[in-house]
């Protein structure tokens, strides 16, 4: 679809940017200019809509009183076919402004559509496709402002969320990017304290008109979804009862943001208090007599420190809120799914009645699988990228406990085999008369100073969890002997040729 004659002519409408009045959006645009990394570039996001136009051209004012490098970054949804005038009048706005432009066209997957709704894929895919522009230390601005909060406070109090839905919208915070460049940027929305109508006043005084100078998304009408039908329906009631209703809801966002930041401050320091180091497993094992090499098991628990284990004890020292706290904050601090109600109250009662033997807790989402098993006083935290499959949850009654013997996304076989020979050449060791295979009923492993061990009794002693037992490989020689013991958590940690006499 391409542009009308007038929207083709945009900038010759538009009064200049050295006639924009001062005002407050533009001295908050101005203000997170200057907060930003002079060395670093800034990214507005330019959807062809009225707030990100207003952003971009608030922007291109302000950076010529505070030098820096400014981009602007268009996303094409693909959804509907007014994105190719989007697309056009992005083209035309960065022209007009002498701000360089990157286009970014985003193809949602099926399965994503399915999961997770158009509106949240479409918010997801937006946003992962901006994050591939940065590099570590950029910002990225979004146009939301004050009513785009108060619109989310009360979807998020709508379907029952706490104390950090309610907090709605942060106007800053640290933003992950890909793989191919790691480190953060920061994500900032600088009119978040800027209400609608003054953006669209603001818009008037600078000669701007809709449907010449920004672009009215079709879909910003349709009630379908929840956030037009509160901006349409539900709000204007609200601010004709209530006329500062927008800005009081917006508040109390800004509030619940303060105190979320002192209880995750607290979930924090909880969090360090049941969390189970890699020095305190060797201590235990090192009490118990376990008798392995403690050179080898320092480096052993060095290679096990990304490892999730919360200590049972110091979490029944705690109060069920307090529980639910740490609990809560471990998986958002990690990007983890948070436990719904049903299997927090689960995972509590691990903690209160903890089994005799394994129990496990499962739920996951879209992205990622997470399972928790009660084992040896701690919880064992597993999170996979592959979602967990239903036949493999075997529940007990209702209270949300489940057993398998499969782990979620686990690895075939094969890759333990291929692993464990890598690390043995690693050794300096050769491979002419060794096979790397599973172990077999009756392997034993001779260990210095205790002589012939069952190798049951070894993982056992090494604390190799039952549920990840199956990952061992033993180096089996010609004649049939076990020459070592490898685990993926472990490496080689027991040889029969340094601990045989």
């Amino acid at each position: 679809m391409s542009l009308s004659p007038s929207l083709d002519s945009l900038y010759l409408f538009a009064q200049p940017l050295s006639e924009m009045a001062e005002s407050r959006a533009l001295v908050a645009v101005r203000e997170a200019l200057e907060a930003s990394d002079a060395r670093r570039t800034v990214w507005v996001a330019l959807s062809g809509g009225l707030d990100s136009v207003m952003l971009a051209r608030l922007a291109a004012r302000a950076v010529k009183d505070c030098p820096r490098r400014l981009r602007l970054v268009h996303v094409h949804h693909g959804l509907q076919a007014a994105n190719d005038d989007f697309e056009q009048l992005a083209r035309r706005l960065a022209s007009r402004l002498g701000l360089p432009l990157s286009v970014r066209h985003l193809a949602l997957a099926e399965t994503a559509l399915k999961s997770r709704g158009l509106e949240a894929a479409a918010r997801e895919g937006r946003l992962a496709a901006l994050s591939a522009c940065l590099v570590a230390g950029d910002s990225l601005w979004l146009a939301q402002h004050q009513d785009d909060q108060a619109e989310t406070l009360l979807l998020n109090a709508l379907r029952g969320s706490g104390g950090r839905g309610l907090a709605a919208m942060p106007s800053e915070r640290a933003l992950a990017m890909g793989e191919a460049s790691p480190g953060r940027a920061r994500l900032l929305r600088p009119l978040l304290g800027i209400s609608r109508d003054e953006i669209q006043t603001l818009a008037s005084q600078q000669g701007l008109q809709a449907g010449r100078d920004w672009c009215e998304d079709p879909s910003n009408v349709d009630q379908q979804f929840d956030r037009n039908y509160l901006r349409h329906s539900v709000v204007p009631l609200l601010q004709a009862r209530w006329p500062q209703a927008v800005a009081s809801l917006a508040r109390s966002a800004q509030q619940l943001q303060e105190e979320q930041s002192l209880l995750d401050e607290l979930a924090a320091e909880l969090l360090t208090k049941v969390q189970v180091t890699g020095a305190e497993r060797l201590a235990q094992r090192q009490g118990q007599g376990q008798g392995l090499d403690p050179g080898l098991n320092q480096g052993l628990d060095q290679g096990r420190e990304q490892e999730t284990q919360l200590s049972l004890t110091e979490l029944a020292g705690l109060s069920e809120s307090r529980q639910r706290l740490v609990l809560r904050h471990l998986c958002q601090s990690r990007g983890w799914p948070v436990p719904p109600r049903g299997r927090l109250m689960s995972l509590q009662r691990l903690i209160a009645t903890p089994p005799d033997s394994v129990a496990e807790v499962q739920w996951g989402n879209a992205e990622y699988a997470v399972s928790v098993r009660a084992w040896r006083g701690q919880l064992w935290w597993q999170v996979s990228d592959t979602v967990i499959e239903q036949s493999v949850c075997h529940r007990q009654g209702d209270n949300g406990y489940a057993r398998s013997g499969r782990q979620p996304g686990e690895r075939p076989s094969c890759e333990w085999d291929s692993e464990a020979r890598k690390a043995w050449r690693a050794l300096g060791r050769g491979e002419q008369h060794v096979a790397f295979t599973s172990r077999q009923p009756g392997d034993v492993l001779r260990v210095a100073g205790r002589g012939r061990r069952d190798i049951k009794r070894l993982l056992q002693e090494a604390d190799i969890p039952p549920w990840q037992r199956e990952q061992l490989r033993v180096a089996r020689m010609n004649d049939g002997t076990v020459a070592g013991l490898w685990h993926p958590s472990r490496g080689w940690w027991l040889l029969a040729s340094l601990t045989s006499q």
